[in-house]
């Protein structure tokens, strides 16, 4: 287990000057995740899991918030709101195991905070982590309808190959 991703922080002000914290994903955020999945669009739930899913399992819940940080990156957006936080994104890494130096990533963010810079922010963030862990090439595939996702992952200002194969652009980001 990576120790400095397991206990990651860090604090962000988007654009329109709201202030987000970026924390480690631990399991105690199991049934929060599930909540704000279930308010998510139907849109939403397909660009991030390719299908449309009413609920997520037990089985993925432990997937989701029970990670390593090493092969399994996981950090939690929460927008603060006064007193309170609210969690409104998660990004993740996965390492793949046929190819220890490439991670797939993923960003879910709100359907009410799509928009707002959270996904440039998280993003940002798991660039870094994945630097921290050794890996050379950041992976994504997407709905080829899927514009904000790609345009983001294009204004890494890291060099992007990719392809299209019936209808998901497969993109390789090397670090």
């Amino acid at each position: 287990m990576n120790r400095k991703l397991a206990a990651y922080h860090a604090t962000e002000t988007l654009p329109g000057g709201q202030v987000v914290h970026l924390r480690a994903i631990r399991p105690s955020d199991r049934e929060r995740l599930r909540e704000e999945f279930l308010k998510l669009s139907t849109e939403s739930v397909r660009d991030r899991f390719f299908s449309v899913k009413l609920d997520l399992t037990p089985k993925e819940l432990t997937y989701l918030t029970e990670v390593d940080f090493d092969h399994h990156v996981a950090l939690v957006v929460e927008l603060e709101t006064g007193p309170c936080r609210i969690p409104v994104a998660v990004g993740r890494l996965v390492r793949k195991s046929d190819q220890p130096d490439h991670s797939e990533i993923a960003i879910t963010v709100t359907d009410e905070m799509q928009g707002k810079g959270i996904g440039k922010v998280v993003l940002k963030r798991l660039l870094d982590c994945a630097r921290e862990l050794g890996i050379r090439h950041v992976d994504a595939s997407v709905f080829a309808d899927n514009t904000r996702m790609l345009t983001l992952i294009r204004k890494t200002g890291f060099p992007v190959e990719s392809y299209l194969e019936d209808g998901i652009r497969n993109i390789s980001v090397a670090l």
